[in-house]
């Protein structure tokens, strides 16, 4: 049975936040995911949909979900010695890729999430890339409704009239050999705004049996049917008018865009915020 994405307009922030209320007080079921039981991603659009950094950069060679994991990861072990080199960071036990198409090969029975769990440096590294800027086909996910609202208003295309906020209840594990949605985080060595902005991490596959390799499923659709029946998508969507408002309430609890980045350019760009756009230019 194929999940629906429920989508719920509401017409103010402060309808947001009596939303998000209702939602945290709907009972857990039977089977406790790990992790937080709701996840949440802002986009400064509700005309956007779930889709990966990798899913955005490379159309064509997602639109036919030829996409391997075992040749991504071939590109991304390629580009270590190179980050290595200018970050001074270290992976020294990721995996060559004979020894990781070894490790698909002898457990390609098993759920991927399952094998990637035993070898936590893979998981480090691609949520490493993912947080500066190689595409990847994990989707970003927060534990707060307020960071996800953080990235919905904090920049937003001029011809916006709606952002959104999605939500996923979690209630335990489901899925496919073919559409298989997993979700990882957050006990990993990484970049700190992994921690800073509370992030999980999901990423849909699928087995090809012939080659005992998994292939990437576009998000949209792997979401709707890679999840248990017991799981909920639901897309929050708010008018991009009220992004003074939210911002101004989401700067009191000290969600701004240095918090979660914690780079000089955010710090400015925070400052600017407070100097400009919240007091006016007559104050």
């Amino acid at each position: 049975m194929r999940l629906s994405t429920q989508e719920i307009a509401v017409q103010q922030w402060t309808d947001f936040e009596a939303e998000i209320q209702r939602l945290s007080s709907i009972p857990h079921g039977q089977q406790a995911p790990v992790g937080p039981r709701i996840l949440f991603r802002g986009l400064g659009s509700s005309c956007w949909g779930l889709e990966t950094t990798l899913e955005r950069s490379y159309p064509d060679e997602r639109c036919d979900e030829s996409l391997s994991l075992r040749e991504y990861y071939r590109k991304i072990r390629g580009a270590k010695s190179a980050v290595e080199t200018f970050t001074e960071r270290r992976w020294d036990k990721l995996p060559h890729p004979p020894e990781f198409n070894k490790l698909l090969k002898d457990h390609w029975s098993r759920w991927l999430d399952l094998i990637l769990n035993e070898q936590p440096e893979i998981y480090e590294y691609l949520v490493y890339l993912r947080h500066h800027g190689f595409p990847s086909p994990l989707l970003d996910w927060t534990a707060s409704p307020y960071v996800a609202a953080l990235f919905a208003f904090d920049v937003i295309p001029r011809d916006v009239e709606r952002v959104c906020v999605y939500a996923i209840l979690r209630r335990g594990g489901g899925g496919s050999s073919d559409e298989h949605c997993f979700f990882v985080g957050p006990y990993m060595t990484t970049h700190k705004r992994h921690f800073l902005q509370q992030c999980w991490y999901s990423m849909c596959v699928g087995l090809d049996q012939q080659t005992d390799d998994y292939l990437f499923r576009p998000h949209e659709l792997a979401l709707t049917s890679g999840l248990g029946p017991a799981e909920k998508l639901l897309k929050f969507t708010i008018p991009a008018k009220e992004r003074r408002a939210a911002l101004r309430h989401l700067e009191l609890m000290n969600i701004n865009p240095f918090s979660l980045f914690g780079s000089e350019d955010s710090l400015i760009r925070t400052i600017a915020r407070q100097e400009c756009y919240f007091k006016g230019w007559h104050e």
